[in-house]
């Protein structure tokens, strides 16, 4: 009988010690997968953290509060700006990726009926209007309390395109494509109404809804309708200028800067702080490194804990395994003296031995491959719930497709590695295997039965 044959009869006849060899088998490789998953990552979502926009600093005009005659709060910004000679001034501070300018207005639109605010009127029917540069970098956008759900972002090259919230979208029936006339506004208060300070129309410019976002967040604050956070619109930074309320390369509102790697941004700011051109005693400067600092540390110890864990079921799960082979096999003893005996030559015996156990292991591998991914998902979402980043890159931004952030992608082993680990397992079952045929190998077919006996 050849020894292809007697291994597929063991296989059969031996129901109980192939099942215990199976599940072995299966449970080490999902855990080695699905640990090995876990650590690719936090690896490569620290890695995309780090070079995608990792940190930011904003500047703008100082504000001045003060009390009005009815005891009421008064917000008032100083007449500064920056301009495009300054802003390049900053660019030339160290290793800033992108810039940012902003500018704000207001904007009615006989297509549009705003979401009404407190005292709301016809005539204070407007929404505020946010000219940037790239919206997927908006603050809102870069928190991620503001989401956009169909169309794409406005980039550098648009001109005459809007976002427009969800709600606004939907209570005035408008969708991505359609195009509509914008006209100038102004918000004021007086006599306990809010006013439009425009009442005579003169500048209108027309534009295409890009895209729509959703807001994450609720706004029960008693806003003017100009004020509700649903009625922002974002545009090019061209609609402003059409409107009169703004000028070609002056920046009245605030401008952001934005930098790849977060460890350098105190350096940068120091430098720019440094700069002569820019009055400090009417501008101000913040920073943010969208809680890299947070992430990446709590990535770190994730990462070395599986790593810990990768090396301990590592080294036991080889220590079972040989234990188990070996505790098989001489649990062979006597029928390798008596295949011995009857003329069967060690090595037929031997590789007998190595086709019952790799043809199981085979089959743990394959269908442990399927469970993996489950166990993998489980734990991704499990450990990276919350760890989860709006990595804001550049395809978004130059492109203005949202490319939201999916962790299935990151616990996802390639091919190559994943045949890797499984090769590594089978030669580690087969050197057991063989390991613990030698010592049996070694006796003449008399020792082995006498042992036996």
């Amino acid at each position: 009988m050849k020894f292809t044959q007697r291994a597929m009869l063991y296989i059969s006849r031996k129901q109980g010690k192939t099942v215990s060899l199976f599940l072995v088998v299966f449970v080490v490789a999902v855990f080695l997968i699905s640990c090995f998953g876990v650590l690719n990552a936090s690896e490569r979502l620290s890695r995309d953290i780090r070079t995608s926009l990792g940190a930011a600093f904003y500047i703008r005009a100082n504000t001045e509060v003060s009390m009005n005659e009815n005891g009421e709060a008064q917000v008032k910004e100083n007449n500064v700006h920056i301009s495009w000679k300054e802003i390049d001034e900053i660019m030339q501070a160290g290793e800033i990726k992108y810039y940012n300018p902003i500018n704000y207005g207001f904007a009615k639109s006989d297509a549009i009926q705003f979401i009404q605010g407190d005292k709301h009127t016809a005539e204070n029917n407007m929404g505020k209007v946010t000219a940037l540069r790239f919206s997927a970098l908006a603050s809102h956008f870069a928190d991620e309390t503001a989401v956009l759900v169909e169309g794409k972002h406005i980039t550098e090259s648009d001109s005459g395109k809007i976002l427009i919230s969800e709600q606004l979208a939907r209570a005035n029936q408008l969708s991505v494509g359609d195009t509509l006339t914008l006209t100038h506004a102004s918000l004021s208060e007086a006599d306990g109404a809010y006013i439009d300070e425009i009442p005579v129309k003169t500048a209108y410019t027309r534009v295409e809804v890009s895209g729509i976002y959703k807001l994450n967040i609720e706004d029960i604050s008693i806003k003017p309708t100009a004020g509700v956070a649903n009625n922002e619109i974002y545009a090019s930074l061209d609609v402003l200028n059409e409107l009169h309320e703004s000028e070609t390369g002056i920046y009245t509102g605030e401008v952001d800067f934005y930098i790849t790697d977060p460890a350098k941004l105190e350096n940068i700011t120091r430098n720019v702080r440094d700069l002569q051109s820019i009055d400090w005693t009417t501008h101000f400067i913040r920073t943010n490194d969208f809680q890299y600092s947070k992430i990446a540390d709590q990535l770190s110890s994730l990462g070395n804990l599986v790593k810990i864990l990768l090396v301990l079921v590592s080294v036991v799960s080889t220590a079972f395994l040989t234990l188990l082979l070996t505790m098989r096999m001489r649990s062979r003893m006597q029928e390798a003296g008596i295949l011995l005996a009857v003329g069967v030559s060690k090595g037929q015996i031997m590789a007998g031995f190595l086709l019952e156990v790799l043809s199981v292991a085979i089959m743990a591998l394959i269908l442990s491959h399927i469970a993996s991914l489950c166990v993998t998902g489980f734990l991704g979402h499990s450990l990276f719930g919350e760890l989860q980043p709006n990595l804001i890159n550049e395809e978004t931004i130059t492109t203005g497709m949202q490319n939201g952030l999916q962790i299935e992608n990151y616990l996802k082993l390639s091919a190559v590695e994943t045949l890797l680990i499984y090769f590594c397992q089978l030669v580690v079952i087969a050197a057991s295997t063989l390991v613990s045929s030698i010592v049996i190998m070694r006796l003449k077919p008399k020792e082995i039965l006498s042992k036996m006996s």
